[in-house]
């Protein structure tokens, strides 16, 4: 139910009710610490939210975790966990600035892809090196035109194409570790999977590209061909990337590979639900109702890439152990 309709019989007038539901949603958030990155042509996306995401044009929100929108009040509503009255006064409080409406519709922009550098050894040395993921797969990924790095900064570039090969999706992603950075190209549209590509009919669905990339790595770890099965990233915790991949692949199992949020808080400090795996929970049913095969591998750590590197470590430090004993062996 809509909060406005929740106002009869309230001690506010129409006009304040109206105030309040105007006031600046995304002002509103970032005064409130929530740190937004760019999320599509007209969104910005909510970090570490569960998928939250606050529409310019509109003044609106979207949760993909708890399938809730709605304006100012509703927002306040949900997050804040507070009643009608309280979300009201709580936003006539404020002193942040109304939402102005556009004037008329904005028109879809072309997506325009970051410029290229010359060489791509920053991005190789940061994700097999950093992040641990196994050079085959960044290689091929490269050689595909899905990853590359972008001149003068030095970041990833993750890409996703249509059918027809052109660019629709790109996000970018920060190669210094002390300064983490990640951002959706303008025009991107979140639809569009960035995909490893696979031969069987299996997907395995993950939130990110490195994450999907850890997962093949993971993969070849164990021995496995990494290359049998598909693996795509959603972008976000929105299944749109994979109703549009199962429209263009034959597909019968599922394999949702959703974080492991199990630290996630709200804006108070409480601990909040484990967003990743809520929605794993939800897509699982949704596809199965749908005839797939489905089911869900859940990250020891918050997500695979975390699971990735703690593997490496764990390799890594088995060796020093190993050359130390054949030292004092040798003396």
């Amino acid at each position: 139910m809509e909060a406005l309709k929740m106002a009869q019989g309230l001690p506010f007038s129409k006009d304040q009710i109206a105030q309040a539901n105007s006031v600046d949603l995304i002002e509103f958030a970032k005064s409130n610490g929530y740190v937004l990155e760019n999320g599509g042509r007209r969104a910005l996306h909510a970090k570490q939210s569960g998928g939250l995401y606050f529409f310019r044009d509109s003044n609106k929100y979207y949760h993909f975790s708890t399938d809730t929108h709605g304006g100012p009040i509703d927002f306040v509503m949900q997050f804040w966990r507070m009643d009608f009255k309280e979300a009201v006064a709580l936003l006539l409080e404020t002193s942040l600035p109304q939402h102005i409406p556009s004037s008329a519709p904005k028109e879809r922009g072309q997506l325009l892809l970051p410029a290229k550098a010359p060489n791509y050894r920053r991005v190789a040395w940061y994700l097999t090196h950093v992040r641990g993921i196994e050079p085959e797969i960044v290689s091929r990924l490269m050689h595909e035109k899905k990853l590359y790095q972008q001149d003068k900064t030095g970041n990833c570039v993750f890409v996703a194409y249509d059918t027809d090969g052109t660019p629709k999706y790109c996000s970018l992603r920060g190669t210094r570790p002390e300064r983490p950075f990640k951002l959706d190209r303008e025009h991107s549209d979140k639809s569009y999977p960035f995909h490893i590509i696979g031969k069987r009919k299996k997907v395995y669905v993950c939130e990110s590209p490195i994450d999907a990339m850890s997962h093949a790595t993971l993969a070849k770890l164990k021995g496995l061909d990494w290359k049998a099965d598909h693996r795509i990233s959603l972008g976000c915790l929105s299944d749109l990337a994979l109703e549009r991949f199962l429209q263009h692949h034959r597909i019968h199992e599922i394999i949702f590979c959703l974080d492991n949020d199990h630290n996630a808080t709200f804006r108070d400090g409480s601990l909040a639900p484990n967003w990743g795996q809520e929605a794993a929970l939800k897509f699982a049913h949704k596809y199965k109702g749908l005839g797939y095969q489905t089911s869900i591998q859940t990250p020891q750590c918050k997500d695979f890439n975390e699971d990735l590197k703690a593997i490496r470590l764990a390799r890594y430090e088995a060796t020093l152990i190993v050359r130390e004993e054949e030292f004092e062996y040798e003396r």
